[in-house]
């Protein structure tokens, strides 16, 4: 008898993996692609502020001259983005780095020092759309994946056939 409970519980380490996958996507997806937690563009930098990137004189760290946004400056935000933890019904990823989560924050709610602008909000991540639409697509179809590789696994186990490739 096949055990449907054992069909749709992942193992910790498939979500390990998953979830590392997914940093790095959502960090290309921000870095290539320069859009946000609903698929699209970010909005512009100021005028100002863009010369001053495109100067190299926004920061002194700058490792990004890109004039659209991408919220790359020094890459230090993006790159401490991170797998936190991995359980079995599931994965959370984020920043940890108390500085670098300011940032974000500060881009997520469109504080930046002392200005602040709602209009120029650059949301990566939000309660409604956790991952941008592509990246949530990634995440259905590895999980899928993995349900026919288990399904596969029981099948073999009890005898009752050799391969599913698709659901």
């Amino acid at each position: 008898m096949i055990s449907l409970a054992k069909l749709y519980r992942f193992p910790a380490v498939f979500f390990n993996s998953l979830g590392q996958n997914v940093v790095k996507a959502h960090r290309r997806y921000i870095r290539q692609l320069k859009k946000g937690h609903t698929g699209k563009r970010f909005v512009k930098y100021t005028t100002a502020y863009e010369k001053r990137k495109a100067a190299g004189k926004a920061a002194p760290n700058q490792i990004s001259k890109s004039t659209a946004p991408d919220l790359t400056l020094t890459g230090k935000m993006l790159n401490s983005l991170r797998l936190i933890v991995a359980e079995p019904n599931g994965f959370r990823y984020g920043i940890t780095d108390p500085k670098e989560a300011a940032k974000l924050e500060g881009n997520q709610t469109g504080i930046f020092g002392r200005n602040i602008r709602e209009g120029k909000k650059r949301i990566i991540s939000s309660e409604n759309h956790a991952v941008p639409p592509e990246i949530r697509e990634m995440i259905m179809e590895e999980m899928s994946k993995q349900v026919v590789r288990q399904i596969t696994t029981e099948l073999k186990k009890n005898k009752m056939g050799f391969k599913v490739y698709t659901i």
